[in-house]
């Protein structure tokens, strides 16, 4: 068994220092920067998520927590849609069927226990 590196007690991200993985959603694009992964923090993970005119579904695997930075980000359970404007917190269960939708561009905070969901789910 490979030994677990210890994790940083502290760490800042900086804005010059954040990267994005990009993900094409067409017609747009939606790309995250995973500030804290699993290699930070041994419970929750979190970052910086953009969306340009896209629409996905997606079961949610994990509770997530969604904080408007700019824009609008819609997120549509079943027939009921919530607008994240900025400002705006939306959580989210694990388990919940959604569709993240964004008609121009939208900027936002996202936080996601647990951080290990991929592992859970045999995904990674």
């Amino acid at each position: 068994m490979k030994p677990r590196k210890p994790r940083p007690r502290i760490k800042l991200i900086k804005k010059a220092e954040r990267c994005f993985e990009r993900k094409p959603t067409p017609p747009g694009w939606r790309q995250l920067a995973r500030d804290v992964g699993p290699d930070i923090s041994a419970t929750f993970g979190g970052g910086v998520a953009e969306y340009k005119t896209c629409r996905f579904e997606w079961t949610l695997l994990y509770d997530e927590y969604l904080f408007g930075l700019s824009g609008r980000l819609t997120i549509r359970v079943g027939r009921k849609a919530y607008h994240i404007d900025p400002g705006d917190g939306l959580w989210l269960p694990a388990n919940t069927k959604i569709i993240y939708e964004c008609k121009k561009r939208a900027r936002a905070l996202y936080m996601v226990y647990p951080i290990d969901w991929k592992r859970i789910h045999g995904m990674k």
